[in-house]
């Protein structure tokens, strides 16, 4: 995510006046504009918590749900707990605290306040890396599919480290641009890049290449790769006659994988949109202000952008039959932990009671 869309302000000097805004239309939300607000990150942070929870305990449970693919989905999984964990607890407690608020002063706030905008902010190039290794394997084994794979499940296993290396690396200079400001006696998290890199090219240069190598770049990619796949499996399906069946059921498995994916690959594009749009036009075209009342369309893209971390698991669980009974055999299993856990319970209780009753008698 475009560390722009955190502020409401162009806060390149650090002493800079938080609280203070230009325009009537930036005045504090009502009760019900606040409640409504935490209702609906609320139901990010459930569906997103308990989806990718489950997305990744299904892979990790059942050995054969351990190919490339599904290892990646599970690390996309892991990424987008970081938007539940960190992302919408942060916008909920601005909705009632008050903008860049932060809660924990001294030493821990400053790292804390470092280190959320950091994981929050890395989910989104762990999904788009997942997404082009996805596309990679996916085109491999579609495109060639008499030839071995490049990307084994332990060849995978390797790659996630590196993927997560690079997010942080693209990331890390938010160890110095994120700041814990005191002001009034509270504290604030906000981002500034004085003293070092005050300059607005070097700011516009940053966002640029966040731009070309977590957006443009990999979409373009993955959109090549899986017209090439989509072309190919066209041209299967017009010579399906003389094809045995196991080649069919190989054939009709690779289309529903496409079709999944592309689904993710369509959500991820349309929910990260409104904020790319926004960022450019506020660094190349709103002189780095935002005009009044901009603030409102600003809060509903970054609500698109976080719903991604909930629409995810959604869409495993509705289009793939193997994730769908996953979930059933781990809500039995659940289930089952339950009841076992209160024969326990109730076990525990009735030997109380008897030595209770010997210590009587």
């Amino acid at each position: 995510m475009f560390p722009i869309l955190n502020c409401t302000e162009n806060n390149t000097d650090l002493h800079l006046n938080i609280s203070a805004e230009n325009c009537e239309l930036f005045a504090e939300s009502s009760a019900f504009v606040k409640w409504l607000k935490t209702f609906a990150y609320s139901v990010i942070l459930l569906v997103s918590l308990f989806g990718n929870l489950a997305v990744i305990l299904i892979v990790r449970r059942n050995e054969r749900m351990r190919t490339t693919t599904n290892l990646l989905i599970a690390n996309m999984a892991a990424s987008d707990l970081l938007i539940s964990v960190f992302a919408v607890p942060r916008e909920l407690t601005e909705t009632f605290a008050g903008k860049r608020r932060w809660l924990i002063g001294g030493l821990m706030g400053l790292i804390s306040c470092k280190l959320v905008y950091l994981f929050q902010d890395i989910s989104t190039a762990v999904s788009i890396q997942s997404l082009v290794v996805i596309a990679f394997d996916r085109y491999r084994g579609v495109v060639y599919p008499f030839h071995p794979p490049l990307i084994t499940s332990k060849v995978c296993k390797a790659i996630i480290p590196i993927i997560w290396i690079i997010a942080i690396g693209l990331h890390s200079t938010y160890f110095y641009t994120v700041r814990l400001v005191v002001q009034d006696n509270k504290s604030y998290c906000t981002f500034s890049w004085a003293p070092k890199f005050e300059d607005r090219k070097t700011q516009e240069r940053y966002f640029i290449i966040i731009s070309i190598t977590l957006i443009f770049l990999p979409l373009c990619v993955i959109l090549m790769l899986y017209t090439r796949i989509i072309l190919e499996l066209k041209k299967r399906n017009s010579v399906n006659g003389g094809v045995s069946e196991l080649r069919r059921q190989r054939q009709r498995e690779d289309i529903a994988i496409v079709k999944k994916i592309i689904t993710i690959v369509f959500l991820f594009i349309v929910c990260i949109t409104p904020v790319t749009i926004i960022a450019l036009l506020f660094y190349f075209e709103w002189d780095w202000t935002f005009p009044c009342g901009i603030d409102k369309l600003t809060v509903a893209a970054k609500y698109i952008f976080y719903s991604n971390a909930s629409l995810n698991p959604c869409v495993y669980f509705i289009l793939n039959k193997k994730y769908r009974q996953g979930l059933k055999d781990l809500t039995k299993c659940l289930h089952s932990a339950r009841e076992h856990c209160n024969e326990h319970a109730t076990m525990d209780l009735l030997t109380k009671k008897n030595l209770i009753e010997l210590t009587r008698l």
